[in-house]
């Protein structure tokens, strides 16, 4: 716990706000959570109470660019602990990065991506019952809707999701339906974004190299590598939404693991050719500026990964940090199983947020 105590000093001290960079040393909101752990079977008699949480976040809000497309914005980073609803899991820290539209309507959409540690997980001697999560450190996403979103009190509703993407397993992952109420004490200050939206009908194109892994026995087997290249082409269909397809070639090296032991083995998929995944995918983007969130479903083509049908899903965010390089995140997927986790450099080309000329520059 003492990570999490320096992440929220770090963040009281460090928070900016605005062109002027001026220190906001309090948090913009408090929020209180609420909900049932939906433990699958083997686990639900660890469920033995609500689950509760409570967090602070510094939000700063914005209308002016590509926010505008979504009626305003508030974003920014959160803190917190969190009970899942089994006393044998203790206390789980939490941290992330929220984003909320709609912020001049009554209703909104809310995203959360960010990590949670647990201290308490699987160990085949002390807790052999505890297969939630078999990681201290794990992802966590959440999506959700706000309700009364301009005010100092709102609501929201939304569905909570801790895993680690197969990086080490058991990873049965912890699903939480929740409600939270939001109180902000203080005023949220108002921002403006730097990119300007995305134009209509133009083009956008990526070349992505990323490496990650997935374990594949079924409780903390050896964990193989994958790198993944990939290059995919983004029509913009509004300024806030894109249609993309992608092609992929993986190296999955969880293709040689005997499927009884989920070691390495000699005999199988023993040639790079073997361990080769060619893949194809399309699917929406939402566009938010210098960010983007792809959800794609596809298949792979040859040499499909043991235990997973053809078909898989892939998400994956991208963050521009130069005009022509952004950096991303991604996890496959297939029936909620994660098949593997990666991150890597992306370049891309075509008409740049910035290039933008229908988009509104000025608050609304």
């Amino acid at each position: 716990m003492r990570l999490v105590a320096l992440v929220v000093l770090t963040m009281s001290l460090y928070t900016v706000q605005g062109a002027r960079a001026q220190v906001q040393w309090w948090p913009t909101e408090v929020a209180l959570t609420t909900g049932r752990w939906v433990a699958e079977e083997g686990m639900q008699g660890q469920v033995d109470g609500m689950a509760l949480g409570a967090q602070v976040a510094w939000m700063t809000r914005a209308t002016n660019g590509w926010a505008a497309f979504f009626n305003g914005v508030e974003h920014g980073g959160f803190v917190g602990l969190h009970r899942i609803g089994a006393s044998a899991y203790g206390l789980q820290g939490q941290a992330g990065w929220t984003l909320r539209t709609n912020q001049t309507r009554l209703v909104g959409w809310s995203f959360t991506g960010g990590l949670a540690y647990n201290p308490t997980t699987y160990h085949p001697e002390d807790a052999p019952d505890l297969i939630a999560v078999g990681s201290n450190w794990n992802g966590l996403v959440r999506l959700g809707l706000t309700l009364a979103n301009d005010s100092r009190v709102s609501l929201g509703l939304g569905l909570s999701h801790t895993s680690n993407g197969a990086l080490r397993r058991p990873n049965k992952g912890v699903n939480t339906p929740h409600a939270r109420l939001i109180v902000r004490p203080t005023d949220v200050p108002n921002g403006r974004v730097v990119a300007d939206g995305a134009q209509m009908g133009a083009w956008s194109h990526v070349l992505a190299l990323g490496v990650g892994g997935r374990d594949h026995g079924p409780f903390g087997g050896h964990v193989f590598g994958v790198q993944e290249l990939f290059a995919q082409s983004t029509f913009v269909w509004s300024p806030r939404v894109g249609l993309t397809a992608q092609l992929a070639l993986a190296h999955h090296g969880a293709l040689r693991a005997d499927p009884n032991t989920g070691e390495p083995s000699d005999t199988l998929a023993s040639s790079v050719e073997d361990r080769l995944q060619p893949g194809w995918s399309v699917g929406w983007t939402w566009l938010f500026g210098r960010a983007r969130l792809d959800l794609l479903k596809g298949g792979v083509l040859d040499n499909p990964t043991p235990g997973f049908k053809t078909r898989y899903n892939k998400a994956q965010i991208l963050m521009a940090v130069h005009p022509s390089l952004d950096v991303f995140a991604a996890l496959r997927f297939s029936h909620w199983r994660a098949d593997y986790v990666s991150a890597g450099i992306a370049l891309r080309w075509g008409r740049s947020e910035k290039e933008c000329i229908s988009c509104p520059r000025w608050d609304m």
